[in-house]
C-alpha cells in the first residue's frame, strides 16, 4: 500500500483514542516554531541558487542548535523527540531511532505516559522507513488495544496485511465492531488488500465494495477493486470502475493507467496508449505507463 493510500486511511480516521498520544506535545509545538520554519526554508531553497553544500551546512547547523538546547536540558525527552523528527525529515532514519531511544521513556513512568505512547508510534514509523517491517509492528504491538481505530491502530492492520499476515481479518474486524457509527472505510479497505496480495480477489472485491459504500470518494478502493477485477480478466467490469474513479478525481493517474490496461487486454490499442500517456502526464514517477505507451506501435 502507497504512503498516498496511507494519508487517505489517517486523514478521515473517526476517533483516535488515547488523549491524543500521537499529536505533538505543547512544548514541541513551541520548538517547531524555532526549528521547523528554518528546516523548510532550507530545503525550499534547492530551487533557487543555494547550493547542495549550503543546504547540508544549514542543516548541520539546525542539528547542531537542537543538539545544543538538548546539553543545556538533558532530562527533557520531547527535545530528542524534535530531533528525531528532523533526522527523519532529512531522511536519516538510523540516526533518527538512536535519538528516539535516547528519550529514555518508560511505560511504568505514568508521568510520561503520553510522551511514551508517542515515542512508540514514532518508532514504529522510523522502523517502517527505514525498511524494518518486523521492527515496526512488534513496536506497534506494544502499542495497540485491539479494535482502537486509531493511525496506529491503522498502521499496524496495514503492515499486517501487506506481511500476509492471517491476523489481518481478525483485526480488521475488531475495529469495525468498535466503529459503532459504522462509517469508517478503512478497515474494509485494509481487508480487501489482504485478499488481494493472497490472491483471493473475489473476497478482496467484496471488501472494496464495503469501503466505498461507506466512502464512495475513496477512490483508492475503487482503485484497488478495479485492479483485482482486471486480474479476474473481467476487463469491461474493471474499466467501469476505472471510470467511476476518475469521475471522481479527475487527475487520478493510477486510474488511467489501469484503464490503459484493461483497453490494451481488449485490443483497444490506440485508446490505451492515450490513457497510458494521460497517466503519464499527470504523474511523472509512474514510468510504467510511460514504458507501456512506447510499445504500442501507431
Amino acid at each position: 500500500m502507497s504512503k498516498k493510500i496511507l494519508a487517505k486511511l489517517f486523514s478521515g480516521t473517526a476517533a483516535n483514542v488515547r488523549l491524543l498520544s500521537y499529536q505533538q506535545f505543547p512544548l514541541m509545538k513551541n520548538l517547531s516554531f524555532i526549528f521547523f520554519p528554518a528546516f523548510i526554508l532550507i530545503f525550499s531553497c534547492n530551487s533557487s541558487s543555494t547550493s547542495r553544500t549550503e543546504t547540508t551546512d544549514s542543516l548541520q547547523q539546525l542539528l547542531g542548535s537542537i543538539r545544543d538546547s538538548i546539553k543545556n536540558n538533558p532530562p527533557e525527552p520531547r527535545l530528542k523527540y524534535n530531533l528525531a523528527v528532523v533526522l527523519q525529515d532529512a531522511g536519516r532514519y538510523k540516526e533518527a531511532l538512536l535519538a528516539l531511544d535516547s528519550m529514555n521513556v518508560t511505560q511504568g513512568d505514568s508521568t510520561n505516559l503520553r510522551i511514551y505512547f508517542a515515542y512508540l508510534f514514532k518508532k514504529s514509523e522510523l522502523f517502517e522507513l527505514a525498511g524494518d517491517t518486523v521492527n515496526a509492528i512488534k513496536t506497534l504491538e506494544q502499542l495497540v488495544i485491539p479494535g482502537e481505530l486509531t493511525q496506529a491502530g491503522l498502521n499496524l492492520a496495514h503492515l499486517y496485511a501487506e506481511t500476509n499476515n492471517p491476523k489481518t481479518i481478525p483485526f480488521c474486524n475488531a475495529i469495525i465492531k468498535n466503529d459503532k457509527e459504522g462509517l469508517a472505510p478503512e478497515p474494509n479497505f485494509i481487508k480487501g488488500i489482504y485478499y488481494s496480495n493472497i490472491g483471493d480477489y473475489n473476497h478482496a472485491t467484496t471488501e472494496f465494495d464495503s469501503s466505498i459504500h461507506k466512502d464512495y470518494n475513496f477512490t483508492e478502493a475503487h482503485l484497488e477493486k478495479g485492479v483485482c477485477l482486471y486480474k479476474l480478466g473481467r476487463y469491461v467490469d474493471a474499466m467501469n470502475v476505472f471510470d467511476k474513479a476518475i469521475s471522481i478525481s479527475h487527475s487520478f493517474a493510477d486510474a488511467y493507467y489501469w484503464k490503459g490496461k484493461c483497453q490494451e487486454a481488449l485490443g483497444q490499442k490506440a485508446e490505451a496508449k492515450l490513457n497510458y500517456q494521460r497517466a503519464y502526464g499527470l504523474d511523472r514517477t509512474l514510468t510504467e505507463a510511460k514504458e507501456a505507451a512506447k510499445k504500442i506501435i501507431d
